[in-house]
């Protein structure tokens, strides 16, 4: 857990004084944290806010007075900044919508003190918030820290034979050309005068506030994507409608693992259709992936593309495993880079590395791998790590990468 140098500052806002003594209890034997107040109703919870000026505060959601909504829309917590708050709600399929309208109004992640099938265990609630306490101080403790530059010689594996025919037949190769499809870096790590565009400097400035200039690896494969997979984790809720909005309805499947438990992922579905117009849906077993529709795969499970017939494709849900991100993006885009004729990859906010060894992979048939810029994302870490390992092909702005897709695809943004 990133530690800061003095104790993060922690609000309670809760109407039960059962989980505000409960909270307390984890909060107080947390290392690196303090509890230095609590409320029962959203107003009181949002005055505290303004007279405490807390680092991180645990939100209930169906709260007297105002609700845990209600405080977001007053207070608008700052992406990456004070106060991060996290919602302690009910996990029910109701409190999943509700939930997932917190997430995008501002919080950054929730706990689950109840659900449909159990009573509130206050070990797990301990266990899950003390998880979500630790991306808390990444946010707050790591934003200051530049990331590391990535190496400049930084290799990718040589490319290995298309697949062919049915299991890989002519029709499936991709077409290669000599000319990098992105900018690349100069021996002094600025951007190559290829691309002093006004949105390249834009990007090359802001990687300079945050200290990072990344060395971008060349695209080989051309022609419009067949598939699209996406990763996507903490902040996700919030930025995948950012990525998405430029870019749909795409004339490809997009595929989406977002790390999210079973119950929220349909609802998220949901909310991101109604949002951007489009559709989305929750991955199915077997089901053929159409162009135009945005594919979530389901909480907790993974998942791989296979081909049902040429330049048709499926997914094969699978248990969760031993894989301790899921869904898995890794599985995702190995199978991606095994099977579509031009895969892309795209990393989005989170914490960790999931995505990264599956972008080799795809890196491996010369397709583009889009990286959030780390100083968008909410939590920096897979972005960076694919950013630090030489994968990226493009780094961008969720808004940016979605136009950049649209352009692929031979159309305005």
């Amino acid at each position: 857990m990133p530690m800061s140098p003095v104790p993060l500052r922690v609000l309670i806002i809760d109407d039960s004084a059962f989980m505000r003594a409960s909270l307390r209890h984890i909060v107080g034997h947390t290392p690196g944290f303090v509890v230095v107040g609590e409320a029962n109703d959203g107003l009181s919870g949002v005055e505290a806010i303004r007279n405490l000026r807390p680092d991180v505060v645990t939100l209930d959601l169906d709260m007297p007075a105002l609700d845990g909504i209600g405080v977001l829309k007053r207070v608008r917590p700052p992406p990456g900044g004070a106060p991060v708050v996290i919602m302690v709600s009910a996990f029910t399929t109701q409190g999943a919508a509700l939930t997932l309208s917190a997430l995008s109004a501002g919080a950054i992640d929730f706990v689950p003190k109840a659900s449909e099938h159990f009573k509130t265990d206050l070990a797990q609630v301990g266990e899950l918030l003390r998880s979500k306490l630790a991306v808390a101080a990444a946010i707050l403790t790591g934003r200051d820290r530049p990331p590391s530059r990535p190496r400049a010689d930084a290799e990718v594996p040589a490319v290995p034979p298309a697949p062919t025919g049915e299991h890989g037949g002519p029709d499936s190769a991709p077409t290669v050309s000599s000319a990098p499809s992105a900018p690349s870096a100069s021996p002094t790590g600025a951007p190559a005068e290829a691309t002093s565009t006004p949105s390249a400097r834009a990007l090359a400035a802001a990687h300079h506030r945050v200290g990072l200039l990344p060395s971008l690896r060349a695209v080989t494969m051309t022609g419009v994507p067949d598939l699209v997979t996406v990763a996507s984790s903490t902040g996700g809720p919030q930025t995948l409608p950012e990525f998405l909005r430029p870019l749909c309805p795409y004339p490809a499947p997009i595929v989406i693992a977002q790390h999210i438990p079973a119950v929220f992922s349909r609802s998220l579905a949901d909310s991101l259709a109604a949002t951007l117009g489009v559709a989305v849906v929750e991955a199915e077993d077997g089901k053929e992936l159409v162009a135009n529709t945005v594919y979530l795969l389901p909480g907790g499970r993974n998942a791989e593309v296979f081909r049902l017939r040429p330049n048709v494709f499926a997914l094969r849900l699978l248990d969760g495993g031993s894989a301790v991100y899921r869904p898995n993006a890794d599985i995702l885009f190995r199978s991606a880079a095994l099977t579509a004729r031009r895969p892309v990859g795209v990393i989005l906010t989170g914490m960790g590395s999931d995505g990264c060894d599956g972008a080799r992979a795809l890196a491996q048939r010369g397709a583009a791998v889009l990286v959030q810029d780390p100083a968008s994302a909410v939590i920096w870490g897979m972005p960076r790590s694919a950013i630090d390992a030489g994968l990226a092909s493009e780094v961008g702005e969720p808004a940016a990468l979605g136009r950049r897709l649209a352009l692929l695809a031979g159309r305005d943004g």
